[in-house]
């Protein structure tokens, strides 16, 4: 609807805008606020023949008052070689306006016309709405789903608005008039809010829009209420309640200062943006969209604001160059979409191009052979039952209905697959990690685990080629092709082994083919599974099918699935370990002491390093294995994750699904930068879903940000940590959320808190408060509480070691239930340091 009506009004403004009377008298007239005034009448016209003189006003026409905007053109519009018009005539020294009757004559008889070059300008001014309308509609339909592209085409649609409305379009059909005027107030109002809301947010958001996001809504409501209540007139005028109450004169230069505000924060944004930018990408789409709009619309805008606030009207060829230079804006940004895929049209343009073949190209050959079927059964059919040939007809056509019908189920099942093929760009990296979670706790060999990742990631990103290494027994990252072990190229391990977690990026011009004779590799995905960082694996991706680069969307999820296949490799591992010690030996103490070991390594092994924030943390298991579990978060720019979780159940059972949510939370543990509650929510989901119903977690998850000393956190049904102030008053952070995996539908709520220097958080499980005592009594939150103030100058290990200490004194016997304990105590950053 947007397109066609944009389409519709552009054609008629560029129909009327060069639409001619077909009739003259002969004279030339300046419209004034009462009438027209004529300026020049020439020799041997109807109007010197009726008597008009230069200074005479014409006040009405045909007994109808002129001031009314384009009654004049009307009549002239609508009168033909030989009708007489009916003037009214206010001239100088007659008391009263005279009525004149004059003769049209055919246009152009003896007006002089205009030069070829006026012609050729007036031509190009008069289709100025062409370009904005194709670049703008061509990137609008192949993005509808991106933001820019939307606001793009707001923009272009703005600036085709911006012209005053012809006066011939009083000749329009009157079903028509309306939506015209209305066209042009609605967005040649919003024009200016349109322009600064484009660059402030593209491509990446201006500085200027990070710190005031508000301003856009607040430009373009501003805006609408100063320009909607000329909807019905084509032009812009406050609503009237507000014109009723500032008056037209201050609401008339209140309505330009917004405007041409909205006007100077957008080349400021832009300019902005282009200087602070730090990715060559951006500043390389910058460049040429920065220069085109400067050079395009800065001329035009100066131009404008001069005949707004001063009423000057440049000269004609000035006034003509500056419209030329408008056009260098679409032309400019078509360039930069085209060289420098700011919204990766010529790719999608490509890709479009084969989809449409392939995809046509089944349904002709459907058709072909429907319709060669049809013939030949009706043939046979006329062949064999001669005496009733025209049978034959109704017959054949009923089985090309059929055909055709099955047909279509083909063609549907086909299609399906065809948009998954070409249109795939845009995934679900929720509903993918959930499969792969799921299935990676059933996987059993690294054989199984590659093959279940190659299939994920083909299914996500389509790469050209694609192969899976993973770390044999010998160490040695091997991959299986054709049934024979393959051997990781050594340039290839090298240029992963230096890029932590992330996925790197390669120049696939310059990048050397792996040992499969892969065509060039693109991307190389580290998988890191021991707590050492160690190489476990490495996924080799081709180039894309679609021809696109890898996003930052696609690394994030190639990371995320990573993270999972380190898990993975830890659990074939301990698997591996377990099978050959219990057929080695056959005794279950050195199972269960790999398990302890192995479970001991999915736990921090020290303490993080942060200038603000002293962390230490212990986990003392009652058994060789539990379900206790805690953890460090990095996620960097002085930001930490800390958690701590207590599995039901204990033993093997406890530590497998403490791997699970280990597993689970780290997989996705970036999501919390941005949204805690959908982290939270998916690591349930997964929680419920690949656990019994019996078993349940409860947890702890905070965020800590060093720059504001912010901490936001999230407890699931735990034990209520103690925040223990510097001036000795003690809070506790109750729950906000029930336990995890215990209901399939789940939320929560995130709370927050300010800590200060000296504050200590102490996490805990319910196995150092329920410790019993020699007179059957729990050691209680009480006892912690008093041992946390009396070392409350010791450091976060001082203190964790303090309690640990005091209450494995207080405790009678075996210690009934695991003990996990995380101390954070906030510094001042010197002594931190």
């Amino acid at each position: 609807m947007f397109a066609a009506a944009t389409i519709f009004y552009s054609a008629a403004w560029m129909y009327y805008v060069r639409l001619q009377p077909g009739v003259e008298l002969g004279l030339d007239t300046t419209q004034t606020a009462t009438g027209y005034v004529i300026d020049r009448v020439y020799a041997k016209s109807p109007a010197e023949a009726a008597g008009l003189k230069v200074k005479d006003e014409i006040r009405a026409v045909n007994g109808k008052p002129v001031a009314r905007n384009g009654l004049l053109t009307e009549a002239w519009l609508k009168g033909r070689p030989g009708d007489q018009v009916v003037l009214t005539i206010a001239r100088s020294g007659e008391p009263q306006p005279i009525t004149i009757r004059a003769t049209f004559r055919k246009a152009g008889e003896t007006v002089p016309r205009v030069s070829w070059a006026v012609a050729a300008a007036n031509q190009i001014t008069g289709s100025f709405p062409i370009l904005f309308l194709i670049v703008g509609l061509v990137v609008l339909f192949l993005r509808p789903e991106d933001r820019n592209a939307r606001l793009l085409a707001l923009f272009f649609a703005s600036v085709i608005a911006a012209a005053d409305v012809p006066g011939t379009v009083v000749a329009a059909p009157l079903q028509v008039q309306p939506f015209l005027k209305a066209y042009r107030t609605v967005f040649d109002t919003l024009l200016a809010g349109f322009f600064y809301y484009f660059f402030a947010v593209f491509p990446s958001r201006s500085p200027l829009d990070r710190r005031v996001p508000w301003l856009k809504w607040l430009l373009i409501v501003a805006l609408a209420l100063l320009g909607f209540g000329g909807v019905g007139t084509g032009t812009t005028r406050p609503l009237p309640p507000l014109e009723t109450a500032m008056g037209s004169v201050v609401s008339r230069y209140l309505w330009l200062t917004v405007v041409y505000s909205a006007m100077a924060l957008g080349f400021i944004s832009l300019a902005w943006n282009a200087i602070a930018t730090r990715s060559p990408e951006d500043r390389r789409k910058l460049k040429v969209v920065f220069w085109g709009t400067v050079v395009g619309l800065f001329p035009v805008v100066i131009f404008r604001g001069v005949h707004d606030f001063f009423g000057w009207n440049p000269p004609f060829w000035l006034d003509f160059a500056v419209v030329s230079l408008a056009f260098l804006f679409p032309l400019s940004f078509a360039y930069a979409v085209v060289k420098h895929r700011v919204l990766d049209i010529p790719v999608l343009l490509k890709r479009s191009a084969r989809y449409l073949i392939v995809e046509r190209g089944f349904v002709a050959l459907l058709l072909v052979l429907a319709a060669v079927a049809t013939i030949l059964l009706a043939n046979a059919f006329a062949a064999r039952f001669a005496f009733d040939a025209k049978a034959a007809i109704p017959v054949g056509a009923t089985f090309g209905v059929l055909l055709i019908t099955a047909g279509d189920r083909v063609h549907r099942h086909v299609r399906k697959r065809l948009d998954r093929v070409f249109f795939r760009s845009a995934y679900d990296a929720q509903q993918i990690l959930e499969e792969l979670a799921a299935r990676t706790l059933a996987v059993s060999t690294r054989q199984d685990l590659a093959t279940l990742l190659e299939r994920h990631i083909r299914e996500a990103l389509h790469p050209q080629s694609l192969a899976v290494y993973l770390q044999a027994r010998d160490h040695r990252l091997v991959a299986q092709a054709a049934g024979a072990e393959q051997v990781l190229a050594p340039e290839l391990a090298l240029a992963a082994s230096d890029n932590g977690t992330q996925p790197v990026e390669l120049d696939p011009e310059t990048a050397a083919p792996d040992s499969f004779g892969l065509p060039r590799a693109e991307c190389l995905v580290p998988i890191r599974g021991s707590q050492d960082g160690g190489l476990q694996g490495l996924a080799v991706l081709g180039p894309r099918l679609s021809e696109e680069p890898y996003s930052s969307t696609d690394k994030r999820l190639l990371a995320s699935v990573a993270t999972q296949a380190g898990i993975a490799m830890r659990s074939i591992a301990l698997a591996e370990n377990m099978a050959e010690r219990i057929e080695a030996e056959r005794r279950s103490a050195q199972e269960m002491e790999i398990a302890r070991q192995v479970q001991a390594k999915l736990l921090p092994q020290q303490a993080p390093l942060l200038p603000t924030l002293d962390c230490a943390g212990a986990c003392i298991q009652t058994r060789a294995v539990g379900g206790d579990y805690y953890d460090f978060l990095d996620f960097g720019s002085g930001r930490l994750g800390l958690v701590l979780a207590d599995i039901s159940g204990k033993g093997i059972s406890g530590a497998l699904l403490m791997a699970n949510l280990q597993a689970n939370l780290r997989s996705q543990y970036a999501l919390a930068l941005e949204d805690i509650p959908r982290l939270l929510c998916s690591v349930n989901h997964l929680f419920y879903k690949n656990t019994e119903t019996q078993h349940y977690a409860t947890a702890f998850f905070a965020v800590y940000n060093e720059a504001n000393h912010m901490l936001r956190y999230v407890n699931c049904g735990h034990n209520p940590p103690i925040l223990l102030r510097a001036s000795g008053e003690a809070e506790r952070l109750e729950a906000t959320a029930t336990v995890l995996g215990l209901f399939e539908q789940w939320d929560c709520e995130v709370d927050q808190r300010q800590l200060f220097p000296g504050d200590v958080l102490a996490i805990y499980t319910d196995g150092v408060t329920e410790s019993v005592g020699a007179q059957e009594e729990e050691y209680g939150e009480i006892r912690l509480l008093r041992t946390l103030e009396s070392n409350c100058r010791e450091s976060a290990a001082g203190m964790l070691n303090a309690v640990i200490a005091d209450v494995q004194r207080f405790t009678v016997g075996e210690q009934p239930d695991d003990l996990t304990l995380v101390i954070a105590r906030c510094v001042e950053s010197s002594a931190a340091l």
